[in-house]
């Protein structure tokens, strides 16, 4: 007897999508547990509150008015029973999207991959073809990421807080500095636009 796949859940929730082409997008987002990386800026709570199967995570977003998923982390392609969760949304009718650093080259089938690969793996991003390349800029050579096949290519501030990851209020003053380092760098290289964390300028989750 096949034992069911399970998935590693910090949270569930449904909101907007703030970043990157669909921002503006009221969506459900699963958030998976754990990544591989381990960036400075990260302000993710990675922290295993639930183990659902993907039947168990369809019928508890069943309830919500909205039919755009975005499967996010952490990291969701360290967890292969996010495939089968797909496999169950599709089939209900569900669009679903997934942000991925780009460390593997499964995307377990989605409709769209915004791809995000981190300063740290430059030398293990292998994900290079998808719909979308967004980049938190620190001063990247732009030109390595541009041999790549994207229909779009973002570029995000890096934001700056105070504390100890996770609990610190964020520096206003030094993210806006990192804000206007961004805008300088797409206003010097048009093929990339800017993507603003439009959810925490508005306090939504």
């Amino acid at each position: 007897m096949e034992t069911e796949p399970v998935l590693r859940i910090t949270e569930i929730f449904h909101s907007i999508q703030g970043e990157g082409f669909h921002a503006g997008t009221p969506a459900i987002f699963i958030r998976g547990t754990g990544c591989n990386l381990a960036c400075d800026f990260c302000d993710t709570d990675f922290s295993p509150r639930e183990k659902l199967s993907p039947e168990a995570i369809a019928e508890r977003i069943a309830g919500y008015p909205c039919r755009f998923v975005v499967l996010t982390g952490g990291e969701p392609t360290i967890q292969p029973a996010f495939k089968a969760l797909v496999e169950i949304l599709h089939a209900r009718g569900y669009y679903v999207t997934m942000e991925t650093n780009g460390g593997s080259e499964d995307t377990f089938g989605v409709d769209w991959v915004t791809v995000s690969p981190k300063l740290s793996q430059k030398g293990k991003w292998v994900l290079k073809r998808a719909q979308e390349l967004k980049l938190i800029y620190e001063s990247q050579d732009l030109a390595f990421y541009e041999d790549s096949s994207f229909e779009h290519y973002f570029l995000q501030p890096k934001e700056i807080r105070t504390a100890a990851w996770g609990k610190g209020e964020r520096d206003r003053e030094s993210t806006r500095a990192e804000w206007d380092k961004t805008v300088r760098a797409v206003m010097a290289n048009p093929k990339w636009k800017l993507s603003i964390q439009l959810h925490k300028e508005l306090g939504l989750r």
